[in-house]
């Protein structure tokens, strides 16, 4: 199969992918899910869109690589400074008030991809509280949909474009080189960190609220009533007076949700807003 989908396929396609992850493909990137599309119809052999679509709805384990392949995008560290600024500022607040300076912490990446953010976050962490996160508890927990990404995520082993905006002493500090040129990073650090499958379509559950989450550049893919979804399975998993960074280009301006607007893409819940009761472990479910 060479050709592109035509639109009546593309829509089949669309409402699928839709169903499935709250993901928007406009019309304009027919082209682009084509061709992703393609390449699952060689690894699986379906002769047509139309038997393909009939696979992922009965083959769960394809159905992921499907998934995989529409959602997959990578990351690197230190994406967008003035996001890891003011995280470093309300660390630094948080570590000068000796009355929860000690206080634990825990983080969400959600939508983690590759970890860069997660291992972001453990080195501003680091940074601020010192060695050891100066005796502070620090949980954070990475999530993405596509289980090809977390398996990556999970190695902790990052190709030279992933450090792009990462200064020199920062590599040298945090990561190791391997015989392949990729970046290892720091073991002891890394430890912190846990990755899961999650669909944020889906409610997270946790065993506790969580400080910060970073849910950055993930709702450009969705519409308003997905993402209106989104931030509600996150409010009810976010410490009251806990934050939230979004991407840069995702306004939230026409979107319903219960955080408050701080300054561009950083929001924080309000401190008399109530968090549910959150079960024992995150939810490693599509």
């Amino acid at each position: 199969m060479e050709r592109d989908l035509t639109r009546p396929e593309f829509d089949r396609y669309h409402d699928r992918i839709y169903q499935l992850a709250g993901i928007h493909y406009p019309a304009e990137k027919l082209e682009l899910l084509s061709n992703r599309i393609r390449r699952r119809l060689r690894a699986s052999k379906e002769p047509s869109y139309d038997a393909y679509l009939n696979r992922i709805q009965q083959d769960g384990k394809e159905l992921q690589a499907f998934l995989d392949s529409v959602t997959t995008n990578e990351t690197y560290f230190f994406r967008c400074q003035r996001h890891w600024d003011h995280f470093r500022e309300q660390l630094e607040r948080r570590h000068a008030d000796p009355l929860h300076k000690r206080d634990p912490l825990r983080i969400w990446s959600a939508a983690a991809s590759t970890g860069a953010e997660a291992c972001t976050i453990l080195i501003v962490l680091q940074q601020v509280l010192g060695k050891g996160f100066g005796g502070v508890t620090v949980e954070v927990l990475g999530t993405d949909l596509s289980g090809q990404v977390l398996e990556e995520a999970r190695q902790g082993v990052f190709r030279p474009y992933a450090l792009a905006q990462t200064p020199p002493a920062i590599q040298q500090q945090f990561f190791t080189r391997n015989d392949k040129g990729e970046f290892v990073f720091d073991r002891a650090l890394f430890k912190h960190v846990q990755f899961h499958r999650h669909n944020l379509m889906e409610p997270l559950t946790a065993p506790r609220p969580f400080d910060f989450v970073f849910l950055r550049n993930v709702m450009i893919y969705f519409d308003g009533k997905s993402r209106e979804r989104v931030l509600q399975h996150v409010f009810a998993v976010t410490q009251p007076g806990g934050t939230l960074i979004v991407g840069e280009s995702e306004s939230l301006l026409s979107v319903k949700h219960g955080f408050q607007y701080v300054k561009p893409s950083i929001f924080v819940k309000p401190t008399g807003a109530v968090s549910p009761t959150a079960s024992p472990r995150p939810s490693r479910a599509c």
